[in-house]
């Protein structure tokens, strides 16, 4: 709550008009909670302090839940990404691994508006997405020495993921949680079931860099990405979960959940991963120079597991199994 605190302590909370009674303060790394008691479920939630009122209607989980009760789901956060990568995004995870439905927030994007996202999702293999705008700041912005733009404070996406865990997806099969420039692979299986058959239904996932096919400059796609480079490190892990599993109380975060923040690094499996994309990207943080990684090598298992992918309108490329 950081200055709010007192605010919050010094005015009056409101469910239908009535007091509300004392609430719990459930505080997390990038957000905190409040908890009210409520006999039945109110329709407002309002707020009073000095002199001034704010007032809400209280949504409804029942409802809000249906479309992605016992589905496969991803929840993702986008901000100006091509709607062609949301397109090829949706598209690989339907077919390789059973992806049923998604929800995507969007950052205020400038390039194109809701309807358009919606019927990217579409034409990947999503019958009918949820897509919803969240025109906030991302958190609080720093540079690092070289002078690249860092988000240290992930207020935004911490506290959407939780939103989404709470309101949205808690009756979900498996949830996948990842970015549009990351595809899944396994070695065993589709992740949404394995996740399902895991004891604590949770699945973490190491994400390790891919790079695009040489002699590529532009219009990128994720297919072209089948280049590795020997001795590169990993990057941050995502996640599947069972939202209603053994961890179903965990606090949700964008690299693991609240119970393993100390810890999760250490069971990340190796049968399963994430490849990152390395040129799908409209982040103004990070960029991909064709010319900065000389000592690329071709990644057959990748290679493989994209030519099984059926990229629809995907452009003609002169060699594409030139590395």
């Amino acid at each position: 709550m950081f200055g709010l605190y007192h605010v919050i302590q010094e005015g009056q909370f409101f469910l239908d008009g009535e007091k509300a009674g004392k609430f719990r303060l459930k505080p997390h790394e990038f957000y905190d909670a409040l908890i009210f008691r409520a006999t039945e479920q109110p329709s407002t939630l309002a707020f009073d302090w000095s002199g001034s009122r704010v007032e809400s209607s209280v949504n409804s989980v029942r409802q809000d839940s249906v479309p992605f009760t016992g589905k496969n789901v991803a929840v993702t956060l986008s901000r100006d990404n091509d709607l062609t990568w949301i397109e090829d995004f949706a598209r690989y995870h339907c077919q390789v691994h059973g992806l049923e439905q998604m929800l995507f927030f969007d950052n205020a994007s400038s390039r194109y508006g809701l309807d358009d996202i919606r019927d990217a999702l579409k034409r990947g293999g999503i019958a009918d997405p949820v897509v919803l705008s969240a025109p906030f700041r991302f958190g609080l912005a720093t540079r690092d020495k070289k002078g690249k733009l860092r988000y240290n404070t992930e207020f935004l996406q911490t506290t959407l993921l939780n939103i989404a865990r709470i309101r949205f997806l808690s009756g979900s099969r498996a949830v996948l949680q990842c970015d549009i420039d990351e595809l899944v692979w396994s070695k065993k299986g589709r992740i949404f079931d394995l996740t399902r058959e895991r004891p604590t239904g949770l699945i973490r996932l190491g994400v390790e860099w891919r790079y695009p096919i040489s002699g590529l400059t532009e219009d990128f796609r994720h297919s072209d990405h089948i280049r590795k480079t020997t001795g590169d490190k990993l990057c941050r892990a995502k996640y599947c979960i069972v939202p209603s599993g053994p961890l179903w109380f965990s606090s949700w975060h964008i690299h693991t959940i609240g119970l393993l923040r100390s810890r999760g690094s250490l069971i990340t499996p190796k049968e399963h991963g994430i490849w990152h994309c390395k040129a799908i990207t409209s982040s103004p943080w990070r960029s991909y120079d064709p010319g900065a990684m000389p000592n690329l090598v071709k990644a057959p298992s990748t290679q493989s597991a994209f030519e099984a992918v059926d990229w629809a309108n995907d452009p003609a490329r002169e060699d594409p199994g030139q590395v």
